[in-house]
């Protein structure tokens, strides 16, 4: 009996000795997986961001193509109609439309295209609509309006056989710019992104979930576009939605 006693201990024993070593063992702890990782580019400053795909999900990011299409870059300015100097009494089947601009905006405006007349209720969509009309290279440079001090004036003919303008009418003028009606490299102007010394940036997404920061030369900005000097070669994808997250992961800024 005592045998089997000392027997029933020493098994006790035995069991305790391997239960303890199991109790006190710490659970294994699954590594983070972060959402975003930053690698060095050799040979630059810059970085390459690359993104888990929930994370580019969560971040709803949206990327377009950098191309090239026809830019038409026009300006709205207010005119005055005027009597063309030979007009008889009632006779306003044409009239001249007389625009006043300081030197620097006349400089950019190209003569060698129509512009279009507008009346004021007249709302001004961006379409092709309105009264064209053509420069008077005749009447410009002579008004004696002018004061010389950084101004000009420019004069347009414009067909009025309705007779709707009448001396002393003021008019919406929408005139093309020089660079108009070519083919330019642009980009959404949403996918522009500003540094603090103020240089322009955009992202490129040169392979899934991969994005580079890339700089660009703006020229202008024509409505929702970036117009650029300088970029990335036509086709590359870059980010529109979500600029701001991928500088933000990529520099530490906002963490």
């Amino acid at each position: 009996m005592q045998h089997i006693k000392r027997w029933m201990v020493l098994v006790l024993i035995i069991i305790a000795g391997l239960l303890l070593p199991a109790c006190s063992a710490k659970p294994a702890t699954s590594s983070k997986i972060e959402p975003a990782r930053v690698e060095p580019i050799e040979g630059t400053d810059l970085k390459r961001v690359v993104l888990t795909l929930e994370a580019a999900e969560r971040l709803d990011l949206r990327t377009a193509p950098v191309r090239e299409e026809l830019v038409v870059r026009t300006r709205r300015v207010a005119g005055e109609v005027v009597a063309l100097p030979d007009a008889k009494a009632g006779g306003l089947s044409q009239v001249r439309v007389r625009v006043r601009l300081i030197a620097s905006d006349l400089n950019q405006v190209d003569r060698g295209q129509p512009a279009l007349v507008r009346l004021l209720d007249d709302e001004d969509d961006g379409e092709d609509d309105g009264l064209e009309a053509e420069v008077d290279e005749e009447a410009n440079g002579d008004d004696p309006d002018d004061s010389g001090a950084g101004e000009g004036t420019l004069y347009y003919v414009v067909a009025n056989a309705d007779q709707s303008l009448v001396p002393g009418q003021r008019v919406w003028v929408r005139l093309a710019l020089v660079g108009s009606e070519a083919q330019r490299k642009v980009v959404p102007y949403s996918a522009v992104l500003y540094d603090r010394d103020g240089r322009t940036w955009v992202y490129t997404n040169p392979e899934p979930l991969v994005f580079v920061r890339h700089l660009v030369t703006i020229d202008y900005i024509e409505g929702d576009l970036a117009v650029l000097l300088e970029g990335p070669p036509v086709g590359t994808e870059v980010v529109m939605v979500g600029v701001a997250e991928l500088f933000g992961a990529e520099t530490g800024v906002g963490k």
